[in-house]
């Protein structure tokens, strides 16, 4: 009996090995897919050494999400820049992570290049304005603060921009770590899930084109619970606990650092922060709570997060531009990353988003620059 049942076992098994190398091959021959879509090994890297910090690779190439990405001798995406800064050169430096990066979007449509060209529009050849795109895939406050010490003085900045979204809000240790010690939002590991998902995106065609329908399946049957998944951090919208408390003292005082930084060097300082897409509507809202089991509370549309940074810019006197209201204008489901392979995103903006993010950031920040 035991033996039968191994053997209809083996056979079964390899029935579904010799299935799956067909469709592999089909997949090959008929829908070939890019193996390079969702790899950024290229462009992006971890330094060795402890903190490890994230950089972009100088002189990287990648056609991520089916975008041509390009990363400079100087670690920015986008084109070269002249050392020593031309004359009559205003240079904003922007840093943030995959939002001001330009996830998903050509860089003439992230807000960073649109906004470059809106204050040379309005500037009449008077002057020339630079903005400058200083951030990393998956960075964060610390990374932030190491760019600009590694990097600012190189740059020649007028004014550093700090692309804020509120999953920057974590523990940071005095090293510049993140911490996740004792984090109720991330306590699953699941570093070899995520080595074999790297493994098969960049080797089976197959799997990547099921990854996006896959992923929204895992998170929609709680099978991967997205309230604790490493990366997906929510805790600035979930209730008061002692955790996110601490979260936040240790986020200002980083963005202290930073601010610090950049009074001691002279250069100006603007902080942009960018909403999550749950936070625009009740309806937004009930979507990633019923398609993703979102476990978050309806104070998420308070804007109470937004509020506190607001309270602490003020009081550090820099100014800060907040993005929820501009948003909240237009129709969510048009600021957000959307194409065959992103489902759904509630955090990078889509090319209109990045429009939007533009505009308002123009708005404010050309009313500093006239009385300056």
């Amino acid at each position: 009996m035991g033996q039968r049942l191994f053997a209809d076992l083996s056979v079964s098994l390899l029935s579904l090995c010799v299935t799956l190398i067909l469709l592999e091959i089909g997949f090959r021959l008929v829908s070939p897919q890019d193996p390079g879509f969702w790899d950024s090994q290229s462009i992006r890297r971890l330094i060795p050494t402890t903190p490890h910090f994230v950089e972009n690779i100088p002189n990287g190439r990648a056609d991520l999400t089916g975008v041509p990405v390009a990363i400079n001798s100087y670690g920015l995406r986008g084109d070269e820049v002249t050392l020593p800064k031309p004359p009559r050169t205003f240079r904003i430096v922007a840093v943030g992570d995959s939002i001001t990066f330009g996830y998903g979007i050509p860089v003439s449509d992230t807000f960073v290049k649109i906004l470059e060209r809106r204050l040379n529009e309005r500037a009449h050849g008077e002057a020339r304005y630079e903005v400058l795109n200083g951030a990393t895939l998956g960075g964060a406050l610390n990374d932030y603060y190491h760019f600009l010490s590694q990097k600012a003085a190189i740059l020649q900045p007028d004014m550093i921009l700090i692309g804020l979204c509120l999953n920057d809000i974590l523990v940071y240790s005095e090293s510049g770590s993140i911490s996740e010690a004792g984090a109720e939002w991330g306590g699953q590991d699941w570093t070899l899930s995520r080595t074999l998902n790297s493994f098969l995106l960049r080797n089976s065609h197959l799997y990547m084109f099921h990854y996006a329908r896959l992923k929204s399946f895992l998170y929609a049957s709680g099978i991967f619970d997205i309230n604790k998944v490493q990366g997906m951090n929510f805790l600035t919208m979930e209730a008061p606990s002692a955790y996110q408390e601490k979260a936040w003292e240790s986020s200002l005082e980083m963005l202290s650092r930073i601010i610090a930084f950049c009074r001691e060097h002279g250069y100006g300082i603007v902080v942009v922060v960018f909403p999550m897409q749950m936070q625009l509507s009740p309806a937004e809202l009930q979507f990633y709570r019923n398609k993703y089991r979102l476990e978050i509370g309806n104070e998420v549309l308070s804007g109470e997060p937004q509020r506190r940074l607001q309270t602490f810019a003020e009081a550090s006197g820099v100014t800060l531009v907040n993005l929820l209201p501009a948003y909240r204008a237009y129709n969510p489901e048009d600021l957000y990353l959307r194409n065959r392979m992103v489902l759904a995103d509630p955090v990078h903006p889509s090319v209109k988003g990045n429009r939007i993010a533009a505009d308002e950031i123009f708005r404010v920040l050309w009313g500093k620059l006239g009385r300056d």
